[in-house]
């Protein structure tokens, strides 16, 4: 208040005062709000920075940029009928930016540090109520392999394709029970595809070689690191749901990798007969592991109408 003519510059007279310092408000919380979470968060959350990722950033700054700056120059000059020489105008605008990126950089950063905190206790939540479900419910693993390892004994020289399947359920129930995931809960891709052949192998034998499945893939990146049993739950509850049977309209499973993106497909045609009861358990739990793992990283998705229903699965990682 004791540099009147400075207020009366940037604010205008006392009757306009609340409406400029609106705007001033409005003005800051939008450039804000695009540098934290249009430019920053979305670089900082990308674990693999590279060209393809801050080109198109740059991109959208410099846009940005160039927008803002046509604005701030509208109103000071034009709106406002500022006197400042365009050395001190192009100064000032310069250092505010830089000021404001440094701000922006360092919240992002402190946001994003607080969500992988939440995500990790949330986790870790997530894992203690599953293992104390999984002794509340367990079955001793080593029981049921001795006995699948019996059968397999005594089966194999009488029927091989019986004994190839108790085989197959066995490697699919070591794959579920044992523990072959990192201090982090992932698995190699290789592992999840390899039981996910196995589950596709054994429901063939089930029904006799009956299904009509088409699977395609195309990988480039077997070391990947994902969540256990997430492919898997997608494809069982096709086969759980699906009309198998119809050879026009098979069972579609696809995924594509490469060193930065997975993108899982599946489409079914549903049943049209009574359907098996289903709590959408394991789906909303797909969901809450993807979640909690990779947050914006990742996009799942389900749709269905009277015949079809799909799930699509895209992580950068």
């Amino acid at each position: 208040m004791t540099q009147k003519e400075a207020l009366y510059r940037d604010y205008g007279p006392p009757g306009r005062w609340g409406l400029n310092f609106l705007h001033d408000v409005i003005k800051c919380t939008a450039i804000y709000y695009f540098l934290i979470y249009c430019i920053f968060l979305p670089i900082i959350q990308t674990r693999k920075i590279s060209f393809r990722v801050i080109l198109p950033k740059l991109g959208q700054l410099i846009l940005f940029a160039t927008v803002l700056t046509t604005y701030e120059f509208y109103w000071t000059f034009v709106i406002k009928g500022g006197a400042a020489s365009m050395y001190d105008y192009a100064f000032w605008e310069v250092s505010i930016g830089l000021l404001m990126l440094l701000i922006s950089l360092i919240v992002s950063i402190f946001i994003e540090l607080r969500a992988r905190s939440v995500r990790l206790q949330e986790s870790e939540k997530g894992k203690l109520m599953a293992e104390l479900s999984a002794i509340k419910y367990q079955i001793n693993p080593h029981f049921l392999f001795n006995c699948l390892n019996f059968i397999y004994t005594k089966s194999v020289r009488h029927n091989a394709e019986v004994a190839h399947a108790v085989n197959l359920l066995s490697e699919i129930m070591r794959y579920a029970l044992e523990q072959n995931d990192d201090k982090e809960g992932m698995v190699l891709l290789a592992a999840e595809m390899e039981h996910l052949k196995n589950v596709i192998e054994i429901n063939q034998m089930r029904f006799n070689h009956n299904l009509k499945i088409r699977f395609s893939e195309k990988i480039d990146n077997l070391n990947m690191r994902i969540p256990p049993l997430v492919l898997i739950t997608l494809v069982e509850n096709a086969f759980k749901h699906g009309d198998l049977n119809d050879e026009h309209n098979p069972l579609d499973i696809k995924i594509e990798v490469d060193r930065e993106k997975l993108w899982f497909y599946t489409q079914n045609k549903k049943k049209k007969s009574v359907k098996e009861l289903s709590s959408g358990i394991g789906l909303a739990n797909v969901r809450q592991r993807l979640q909690l793992v990779y947050g914006p990283r990742h996009h799942f998705q389900t749709m269905e109408d009277e015949q079809y229903y799909v799930a699509e699965l895209t992580i950068n990682p």
